[in-house]
């Protein structure tokens, strides 16, 4: 059988908005962007939602919030990734009941009974509602390595933790993929994780950006090593990219630089991945991170905790990648070349499929 019995075989490209509400304006534009994505080949969107805002108390779960999320209209008529937060790179986002001052409460551990039950039963809850629509695959955390670096929970917690959790799903909804997103750092970094989890995912989901460790823009040839060590890390599954960026850098808009970057270093990343994308078939889908900049304000809030740890550089290398990595602008809302390079590799992935 199929991994993905639900995603039509090929490539299949798509892209994300932003994390920023949008005013009518931009609404408007964003809306122009998804038709003309669509019309170009585009077939997949992505919801992200925390488990926490869906199980406001022990067993209540706001169906609401979850058909809000499914009624953003950007993602009509596309086939549905979802991933829910569990662990995410800023921390936990466990439902409140389990939590206290950022932390597991009471001395709990992410494997315990208490919370593994919690969401295997959330999980039994959360299946026939992604059976209504056309969810594809779902991904249960998103860039682990962070919170079990910060001791928030072990390596083998977080095995036990998503091994059971996958099992669950597997048994129970194997129409619908399951993964859980790493970063590129993850398989050196938390191999007993990545191993057990890729062993029961039905596809391996990484977030990529042409950016080297030290948060300043790499170019083709790491593009290149970093690609083929994903797919040795993959093994013998087919890869997804959550998130597929490329900052352009304060540079192109008269601004210092502390990262570097181009216009032309995002079209060419964008038109590397859509080569790649057309002609190798372990490379199965990825969502462009993302449509718009992050907004300056959301940009600075993010990058607070690097300047409260005393990580000025970082901190500001941080803001710069989100506050240009988009492919239009926050700023005037136009398209900068490598929303046209997107395009492109649209385009190829629908040839592709249609070969």
């Amino acid at each position: 059988a199929p991994a993905l019995p639900r995603l039509a075989s090929g490539p299949h490209l798509g892209m994300i908005t932003g994390f920023d509400p949008l005013d009518d304006q931009r609404a408007a534009i964003a809306a122009d962007r998804y038709a003309e994505a669509r019309q170009a080949g585009a077939t997949i969107g992505r919801i992200q939602i925390d488990w926490a805002e869906l199980e406001t108390g022990p067993g209540a779960y706001d169906e609401d919030a979850l058909n809000d999320a499914f009624a953003a209209p950007e993602l009509a008529g596309m086939n549905l990734v979802v991933l829910l937060s569990t662990l995410d790179s800023d921390g936990l986002t466990l439902p409140d009941y389990l939590v206290e001052d950022d932390a597991l409460r009471d001395g709990l551990t992410l494997d315990a009974p208490e919370v593994r039950d919690a969401f295997l039963a959330f999980l039994d809850w959360l299946a026939p509602r992604q059976v209504q629509h056309e969810v594809w695959l779902l991904s249960i955390g998103n860039e682990i390595i962070g919170t079990i670096e910060d001791g928030l929970a072990s390596d083998d917690q977080a095995a036990a933790f998503y091994a059971a959790a996958m099992d669950r799903w597997n048994q129970n909804v194997p129409d619908i993929g399951i993964t859980l997103t790493f970063t590129i750092a993850a398989p050196e970094g938390i191999p007993t994780v990545f191993e057990a989890l890729r062993s029961r995912a039905d596809i391996v989901s990484f977030n990529y950006y042409c950016l080297n460790a030290d948060i300043t823009v790499s170019g083709p040839s790491q593009w290149e090593a970093r690609l083929a060590q994903m797919k040795q890390d993959a093994g013998d599954r087919e890869i997804f990219l959550q998130e597929l960026g490329c900052p352009v850098g304060y540079g192109p808009q008269g601004r210092p630089t502390s990262l570097g970057g181009s216009l032309d270093t995002q079209a060419r990343f964008f038109k590397f991945f859509g080569d790649q994308f057309a002609t190798d078939p372990q490379l199965r889908a990825a969502t462009l991170f993302q449509l718009y900049d992050w907004s300056p304000e959301l940009a600075q809030i993010f990058n607070q905790p690097l300047i409260d740890a005393g990580q000025p550089v970082a901190a500001a290398r941080l803001e710069e990648w989100l506050a240009t990595v988009g492919a239009v602008r926050w700023s005037d809302r136009t398209s900068r070349p490598g929303r046209e390079a997107w395009l492109g590799a649209v385009r190829k992935a629908k040839a592709a499929r249609e070969q």
